[in-house]
């Protein structure tokens, strides 16, 4: 019995975050309200509170969700069995550039919805553990694929990882406003280049791990 409940709840949360994400794409994030994520969502009002302690909550388990399937698309070793360092962050920065083009009113949401976090007091911790988090799980990645393909990174890995999220969101923002899918291809192949000439063979290696 306790598991069914337990399964249950996550199958409420998970129509809930898949509701939230469904009203900021169609009407923009400040549309979203206990209501009409719950309407959205085919459930009764109480539902919310029973998934959720706030709306802040539910738009953490939004940007996790994302989180998690962004480095999904990222750092699939599957797709992409290469170990230069250029060649593979490049297609995984393209496949992120491909799920980004498949759904660009859902990346708007998203993106609105990290602004509305700096700016809304009640929400900039949000802002604050999103960025960290995307950080510590490129850093992850990152120091997982140097360590299987025996390399080391010139600069401490957790730079490294901050200096790619930062060239990922700048390029994603430029192609949500000009929708140059050749410039973004571009832009993210240079970035690869940038951050794979890091990445050394361990014989060759003089930098840090950490």
């Amino acid at each position: 019995m306790t598991t069914s409940t337990h399964r249950s709840a996550d199958e409420r949360r998970a129509q809930l975050v898949d509701a939230a994400v469904a009203v900021m794409t169609d009407d923009g994030v400040r549309a979203v309200t206990t209501r009409a994520v719950t309407a959205r969502a085919g459930l009764p009002h109480g539902t919310f509170a029973y998934c959720f302690g706030s709306k802040g909550e539910l738009f953490r388990a939004v940007l996790d969700r994302e989180l998690r399937q962004s480095m999904a698309v990222t750092f699939d070793d599957d797709s992409v069995p290469v170990e230069d360092p250029s060649e593979r962050i490049a297609a995984g920065l393209l496949a992120y550039l491909d799920r980004v083009r498949a759904a660009p009113d859902e990346a708007l949401a998203l993106f609105e919805l990290t602004a509305l976090a700096r700016r809304d007091p009640d929400l900039r911790d949000l802002a604050r553990w999103e960025q960290d988090a995307y950080a510590q799980a490129v850093t992850g990645n990152l120091r997982q694929w140097s360590d299987r393909h025996g390399r080391s990174w010139s600069a401490p890995v957790d730079q490294v990882a901050r200096l790619l999220v930062a060239l990922v969101d700048g390029a994603m923002s430029a192609w949500l406003s000009d929708r140059d899918d050749s410039a973004a291809a571009a832009t993210l192949r240079l970035a690869a280049t940038m951050v794979g000439a890091l990445a050394v063979q361990d014989a060759d290696a003089k930098g840090v791990r950490s």
